[in-house]
């Protein structure tokens, strides 16, 4: 594929950081003789060793060589045993169907996220984002001078039918676009839906028919309740327009802020330059702790880690169902997650939860989210909350959720009075 068309004026901009070109060299051989770059000395670094005691017992201790590569400036691209160990998952988890792909660290997907944005969607041009929409991403593009199109879902993924409506509109019009479409096929932050098989084909259809990109941000790929592992839509690419994300937050840590693109080597080269002059790279510690973990763990060791993961967080979801059920019958409707950290709840006998939230929750000690939080316009009534079952204990999710249900109803009852009256 040509992605010159797809990228912008400001990163077409954008050149080589030679200091960092240079340090990826010297990574790789530090016997040269480094005059280039401007690294603070290591011997002035006031830490001796950095030990680490995993969640099995093991111990890990970061001296010497380690040290120097935690502590130190490292290359723009990443830390090389992780990126070689990242490739070998991707290879294990999505085959990719075409050679010509490579990965790139970042921190947190987020700012994979920020950077495909800046790079892929022009100044006045369209995107489509499937909605209801993590309030991260909203808050990274609602200020871009760009034109947001929501994509609604149902319980398969983001609908087909919008998608033919926004691109035939722009074809109508003699326009070019949308290029690019973003979506968050597991456990979709807020609903919790996980993308069918076959939406996802369909997707990838109409991105080849209408050629647009696809950014494929999947936090929660592993963080689902399905008896079979969902297959990505970056394992359907045969083309090289599936650019995916993934992140470190909810398999390990998400205070490592680590997360990795996966994509067609021109767009890994040219997002590499937007790393190069801003963060510069992620966390050096972050990469060491993670690959040094890895080289210690077998693929056998990596699927129990998985496993437990994904037992966790279902137990956590069943017991929110059974408050919910418990207390909800009548006055709100839901679907059960087949995915992440969320309930998706819609509260039917309210208008709007805004008040509900602010008014009645807020005062009582109980935080939970809005839904118009969600969308791009936040003005509008809204009748849905997202409720996280992350962790918070079983016994606070009976004695939040039963004083929200309380409200509720409450609420409801004074709304009858001032309809009668």
């Amino acid at each position: 594929m040509d992605y010159s068309k797809f990228i912008t004026k400001i990163s077409k901009k954008r050149k080589e950081n030679f200091i960092r070109t240079l340090t990826g060299i010297y990574m790789q051989n530090p016997q040269s003789l480094f005059f280039a770059g401007g690294f603070p000395n290591a011997d002035m670094f006031p830490f001796k060793e950095i030990s680490v005691t995993y969640g099995d017992g093991s111990q890990q201790k970061l001296v010497d060589r380690d040290l120097f590569l935690s502590l130190q400036y490292g290359p723009s691209q990443g830390f090389s045993p992780l990126l070689k160990k990242w490739r070998e998952f991707q290879i294990k988890w999505h085959s990719p169907k075409y050679d010509n792909w490579d990965v790139q660290a970042t921190t947190g997907s987020i700012e994979g996220c920020s950077k495909l944005f800046e790079m892929l969607v022009e100044e006045g041009e369209p995107v489509m984002i499937q909605s209801p929409i993590y309030t991260g991403i909203l808050a990274m593009v609602k200020p871009m001078p760009i034109e947001l199109i929501e994509i609604g879902m149902d319980d398969d993924g983001v609908l087909p039918s919008q998608i033919i409506k926004a691109c035939e509109e722009r074809r109508q019009k003699g326009k070019s676009g949308p290029n690019v479409l973003y979506v968050n096929p597991t456990g979709s932050n807020p609903v919790g839906n996980v993308y069918s098989h076959e939406r996802k084909v369909e997707i990838y259809k109409l991105a080849q028919k209408y050629d647009f990109l696809i950014m494929e941000d999947d936090p929660y790929i592993f963080m689902h309740f399905l008896n079979k592992q969902p297959q990505s839509l970056l394992s359907m690419d045969v083309d090289g327009r599936v650019l995916r994300l993934d992140s470190f937050s909810k398999l390990m840590s998400s205070g490592l802020r680590l997360g990795m693109v996966t994509a067609p080597k021109p767009i890994i080269e040219r997002l590499q330059l937007h790393v190069q002059s801003s963060t510069i790279h992620p966390s050096s510690l972050s990469q060491v702790l993670v690959s040094k973990l890895l080289e210690t763990w077998s693929d056998e060791d990596v699927e129990a880690h998985i496993s437990r993961i994904q037992d966790f967080y279902k137990e956590r979801r069943d017991e929110m169902l059974k408050v919910l059920y418990k207390h909800f019958a009548g006055i709100a409707e839901w679907s059960d997650p087949k995915g992440g950290m969320f309930v998706w709840l819609k509260v039917t006998v309210l208008d709007d939860v805004r008040d509900l939230v602010m008014k009645e929750c807020v005062p009582q000690g109980v935080l939970i989210l809005p839904g118009h939080v969600f969308y791009q316009d936040e003005t509008k009534p809204c009748q849905y909350v997202r409720l996280c079952y992350s962790q918070v204990s079983f016994e606070d999710m009976e004695k939040g959720l039963s004083k929200v249900a309380e409200s509720i109803r409450k609420m409801a009852a004074e709304k009858k009075i001032r309809s009668k009256g």
